[in-house]
């Protein structure tokens, strides 16, 4: 299962991007990059999130890989994993819906659960 892209839709959010960067995009991908690869492994701080965590990711993501999503999950204790089949890295309108229900749900568990972020 796939999610198509909408053309429109695509267009008017590279319309956006191009003039937030002020008509060099190429700038904001290198920030971009440059941010990933001097971040190095998080794993360690990671293991010190106490907040309810839930890990969405796409199972066609190019960008950030399923078993990307799967090392946060593990290194974050009682964090959830969803992975969404045909998903890629950007939010089809198809999905938003689906999504949504997820961090509701998520949202709920941990209401109900009396869960609090406490920062170690």
């Amino acid at each position: 299962m796939g999610y198509p892209i909408d053309d429109a839709a695509e267009a008017a959010i590279a319309a956006r991007g191009w003039d937030r960067s002020a008509g060099d995009p190429a700038a904001g991908t290198a920030r971009h990059i440059q941010a990933i690869r001097h971040s190095g492994d998080r794993t360690a701080q990671l293991s010190r999130v106490t907040a309810p965590t839930l890990v969405i990711n796409g199972d066609r993501d190019l960008l950030i890989s399923p078993s990307g999503g799967a090392a946060t999950v593990r290194a974050i204790r009682s964090a959830q994993h969803v992975v969404i089949p045909g998903m890629g890295h950007h939010l089809p309108e198809a999905l938003v819906g689906p999504i949504t229900t997820y961090i509701s749900q998520h949202a709920n568990r941990v209401g109900e659960g009396g869960n609090h972020v406490r920062i170690s």
